[in-house]
């Protein structure tokens, strides 16, 4: 056996058994201790590693979801200029449609006046009535 387990002020006698199984539970605690240190250490390494992937993973996530959102900005922005451009046209084509239907309903009133004799002079005016002077013979531009 050890001589560090003899005691020191024997000579030379037995291992004292209750300081041995004594120094024999304190080597074991310390290696237990070690060991749990170790455990400890590789979990903690472990977690830290995790995170750090953890953090890259959310990273480049970020990334991803600032040009989507830039994307579907310019997206919006382009939507809200074609739908202003569209409204304006709607407008537009109400007013217009408002005027036509001033004109279909200003012309439906003479077309129901049974009593309005219009002329057939003014309903064809492409087609000449009566005696046609010439221009030139009449003297409206004689110099």
């Amino acid at each position: 056996m050890p001589s560090s387990f003899a005691k020191a002020g024997s000579s030379g006698s037995e291992i004292d058994p209750p300081s041995a199984m004594a120094d024999e539970k304190r080597r074991k605690r310390m290696i237990s201790n070690r060991e749990s240190a170790r455990r400890s250490r590789m979990k903690r390494q472990k977690h830290m590693e995790d995170l750090v992937t953890e953090k890259s993973i959310l990273e480049r996530k970020i990334h991803e979801d600032n040009k989507k959102y830039a994307a579907l900005w310019q997206r919006h922005f382009a939507l809200e200029s074609d739908n202003k451009a569209l409204t304006d046209e709607k407008l537009k084509l109400a007013e217009y449609l408002k005027n036509l239907q001033q004109v279909l309903a200003s012309y439906n009133v003479i077309e129901s006046d049974q009593d309005l004799k219009v002329s057939d002079r003014f309903l064809n005016p492409w087609q000449v009535h009566g005696s046609v002077k010439s221009i030139t013979t009449s003297g409206m531009f004689q110099v």
